[in-house]
């Protein structure tokens, strides 16, 4: 499912004495079936870029095609129905808005408002409850008897089960626990590579962004500063210094053996891919 943002612009309070243009001309194309991040400073305009994914919010000037859908300004939008329903938005701190009185009827909320019939919602929202690796002991509990990471799984497994093509996530790890965040991560990884899930990742978290991503997007005071490779981004120090960015771990380490001499190729990303390549410099 192509994503294409074309000379787009969004204008806070437009008109009023405290107007704010947040985004500024995007021309953007996000690769479908891959796992793509946006980041970049507070304030620069991720989080307004991917509510126009779903409509949320409509561009001031120019538009956006997602699929064959094509969101223009002022534009009447009759198939906002199932845009939505092929894109799915998980906000930042999504557990908060669980409210059904059971885990298993917030999840089936979605699939039934798009029309799916009781035993299709059914199955779809325990699959994605298992798929998210919710214990089915807790199905019939209460939203607000789940610990943080559990409400947040929850809310995820409530827009898995509307099956969209495209599942945006802002800040999906953002206050979960090292292992409660690994785990989130690999479950966006599970969903791209066995489901064939476009997944778009706003986030703050670099190391995150630099194991997990195959593309990123660098906003920079509502403007697009880079989309390309992950790789070639953080192995671009004066693209980082120029940003502001932090180098993550795992560069600093590549970086600092290349300055001692060592031959490290830009796609050594782990541990392991760099100590092989290292093992095969050092003299037995």
């Amino acid at each position: 499912m192509p994503i294409s943002f074309k000379s787009l612009s969004y204008i806070y309070s437009k008109g009023m004495p405290y107007e704010f243009r947040a985004l500024d001309n995007i021309d953007l194309d996000i690769r479908e079936g891959v796992i793509t991040a946006i980041i970049g400073e507070t304030g620069s305009g991720k989080s307004t870029l991917v509510e126009h994914l779903n409509a949320l919010l409509i561009p001031s000037d120019g538009y956006l095609t997602v699929n064959e859908f094509n969101i223009v300004p002022s534009g009447k939008m009759p198939f906002l129905k199932l845009l939505r329903k092929d894109v799915g938005l998980v906000f930042q701190f999504s557990e908060y808005q669980l409210f059904e009185e059971t885990v298993l009827k917030d999840v089936m909320f979605g699939p039934l408002n798009f029309g799916m019939n009781q035993e299709e919602a059914l199955r779809r929202s325990v699959e994605a409850l298992t798929l998210v690796g919710f214990p089915k002991e807790k199905f019939e509990a209460s939203p607000l008897e789940l610990s943080g990471g559990q409400k947040r799984r929850v809310a995820i497994a409530g827009i898995i089960a509307c099956d969209p093509k495209i599942i945006v996530l802002d800040e999906p790890t953002a206050g979960l626990d090292p292992k409660g965040a690994k785990d989130m991560v690999s479950l966006f990884v599970q969903l791209n590579k066995k489901l064939n899930k476009t997944i778009i990742i706003v986030s703050h978290d670099n190391e995150m962004v630099y194991n997990y991503c195959d593309d990123t997007v660098l906003m920079s005071h509502g403007k697009l500063a880079y989309h390309g490779s992950t790789l070639d981004l953080f192995n671009d120090r004066e693209k980082l210094e120029e940003f502001n960015l932090l180098e993550p771990d795992i560069v600093s380490f590549k970086n600092s053996l290349i300055e001692k001499g060592f031959r490290i190729s830009a796609g050594a990303r782990t541990i392991e891919m760099i100590a092989e390549e290292v093992g095969k410099q050092v003299k037995h």
